[in-house]
Parts: C-alpha cells; structure tokens; sequence
C-alpha cells in the first residue's frame, strides 16, 4: 500500500500525466483564443509532449510560454497558410456539394483527395518545426514527405486525434478537458519514433545527404 502513494508509484506518475494533460489544454485554448497565435500554441504543446515521451520536460507553464514566444513568428507565418488553403478547400468543397453537374462531381473528387493530402501534412506540420531548424518551405516539405513516407502512421495519427475528440464530445465530455495534451501526447510517441528513425537514417547517409539535417537552414 505503501508503494502505491509513493511519488514515483505507476499511479502517482499517471496522475501527474492527466494533470499535465489539464493544464497544457487549459494554455493550448487561452493562447488560441486570438485564433491567429493557434499555430504558436500549437507548436508549444507539440514541444512539450515531444519532450514527454523521452521524460525531458521541465517546469511546464515556463516552457510552454518560452516556446511560444520562440516559435510564434514561424508558427503563425505557417498557420495563416494553413488557415487561407484550407479556407479555400472547405468553400471548394461546399461549392461542389451544392451543385449537381458532372463538373462538379469531378471537382469534388480532386477537391477532396487534395483536402487529404492537406490534413496529413498539417498533422505533422507543427510537431516538425519543434524538431527541425529551417525555414517555412522546408518545414512544408518535411511534412508533406514524412505523411507520405509514414502513411500508415498517418492514418493512425488523425484517427488518434479524430476518435478522442468524438468521443470528448459525443460520450464523456470531461474528455474535452484534457484532449489537446492527451491527443498531442499519444501522437508525440508516434512522430518521435518517427524522427528518430529519420535521424537514424541521416546519420547513415552522413550530412550532405541528409534531407533532415538539423540546424541547415534554408
């Protein structure tokens, strides 16, 4: 019993996570509310919960906060881009399902192939520019190429993020407390899997081969 209420007991430690989980959703929707600082809050949970799976996080809030501050100019270039594409897609989308031509089933079609291939490189977008150290283009590239290459890993990353916040929604509301830090968490052991393999791979192909060289700028 003793054991149980110990600080580094299994339960104290699970207890711990869901409170980080609390307090990073709490901060990911107060600095999104401006909805223009997303892409920084977003790049600052990513940091955080990439940081968590190898247990090298810190004082959460300070680090939340100087990670924002670090990335925000990147990040919100980054989400403004994110934002104007997918505006257009969604229209695109709506338009085509109002009307009732051949073209416009044909459209549709594209339009919707295009939109996933849009989601899957977002998805990766902001947890990339926490790990690598270059310019807007590249960390577009390295998104786009790593959802492609990791496909599988793909689908099983917007699915993570898509059932958790269903069911945040449509079964357990409380779920939507700690959704941002959980789903962000549970996908941050996928993308360091990810980029650890792909820094396995640069080492092996040595620097000037290297696609995910850190620190290269653009």
């Amino acid at each position: 019993m003793k054991a149980v209420f110990s600080y580094d007991s299994p339960v104290w430690k699970f207890m711990g996570r869901l409170l980080d989980f609390l307090v990073l959703t709490g901060l990911w929707v107060v600095t999104s509310l401006p909805i223009i600082t997303m892409g920084a809050a977003t790049a600052a949970v990513y940091d955080i919960t990439l940081k968590m799976t190898q247990d090298q996080e810190g004082y959460l809030v300070p680090m939340y906060f100087k990670t924002f501050a670090k990335m925000f100019v990147q990040a919100t270039k980054a989400w403004l881009i994110l934002f104007a594409a997918g505006a257009v897609l969604f229209g695109d989308i709506a338009f085509c399902l109002q009307s009732h031509t051949p073209a416009a089933s044909v459209l549709l079609s594209a339009t919707l192939l295009i939109t996933a291939v849009f989601l899957m490189t977002a998805v990766y977008l902001f947890p990339v520019m926490t790990w690598l150290d270059a310019g807007i283009s590249r960390y577009f590239k390295a998104a786009f190429y790593l959802s492609l290459r990791y496909f599988g890993w793909t689908v099983l990353i917007l699915v993570t993020g898509i059932c958790l916040l269903a069911l945040g929604v449509f079964v357990f509301w409380g779920l939507l407390l700690i959704v941002v830090g959980l789903t962000a968490y549970l996908q941050s052991l996928v993308f360091h899997q990810i980029f650890q393999h792909e820094e396995q791979l640069a080492c092996e192909k040595g620097a000037d081969n290297c696609v995910f060289d850190k620190g290269v700028e653009e």
